[in-house]
């Protein structure tokens, strides 16, 4: 029984001390937020093994998405103007149109992509997507509630709408959609006004609006939890087909 007990309180000390380091030690609260990230995709990925159901999210029609945007939308940022990208796209037009989106929004010198080669410890992974739900892009951030900051992001570029000649998308277009989501990574809501966060169309590139908005954005006090868990939640947005 002593034993018992003395299992019970190394437990106890452990968890505690944990708290206090998750707490108090940004390293370690970066690290248990990254684990806590990747434990959550593998489960959606064994989840959808194991029934056979792939875990989807439901898309907006467009008059929601020009006039709502996204209920299950969450506010957040990083810690600081700048993250890492992960770009790989086996597709040269899509390659190249991230590639384009994020030196666009590097020259105006509000946010910072850094490429890296490292997918595993990106902060953004760009990627592709085949599916007719209405949406040229879609973009999910997992956002620490308790800090208020990013964890992970994943940009996706739908190859339904953007490859196939009948949208006629523009490699302009295409590039638009790009920026767009990536304003999504950085934080960026949607808009109704002339900006590349608009929902639909890929009408518009990055507009001035959009850089004061980043600035307003990583000036600003983030909004934080007062719960001292930490809870991970995900928000999904997108851009319109239309």
């Amino acid at each position: 029984m002593r034993r018992f007990f003395g299992t019970i309180m190394l437990y106890a000390l452990a968890f505690i001390g944990f708290g206090w380091a998750y707490q108090n030690n940004e390293n370690v609260r970066l690290t248990a937020n990254r684990i806590a990230y990747v434990a959550q995709a593998d489960f959606q990925q064994l989840k959808s093994r194991v029934t056979g159901q792939k875990t989807t999210t439901t898309a907006k029609t467009k008059a929601q998405q020009q006039t709502t945007g996204d209920d299950d939308s969450v506010s957040g940022r990083w810690k600081k103007a700048m993250a890492t990208v992960y770009v790989n796209y086996e597709n040269q037009t899509l390659q190249q149109a991230a590639l384009d989106a994020i030196a666009n929004w590097n020259a105006t010198g509000c946010f910072k992509f850094k490429q890296t080669s490292n997918k595993k410890n990106a902060d953004i992974v760009m990627t592709t997507m085949d599916k007719d739900n209405d949406a040229a892009g879609l973009t999910q951030m997992s956002v620490d509630s308790l800090t208020g900051y990013f964890v992970h992001g994943t940009v996706y570029l739908n190859t339904a709408y953007l490859l196939n000649s009948s949208y006629g998308y523009s490699m302009e277009r295409i590039i638009n959609t790009a920026e767009h989501e990536l304003g999504h990574a950085m934080g960026l809501q949607h808009t109704n006004d002339v900006s590349v966060m608009q929902p639909a169309g890929s009408l518009y590139t990055i507009q001035q609006r959009d850089i004061d908005n980043v600035n307003e954005l990583y000036s600003s006090q983030v909004n934080s939890s007062s719960s001292s868990a930490s809870n991970i939640k995900v928000s999904t947005q997108n851009t319109t087909n239309q």
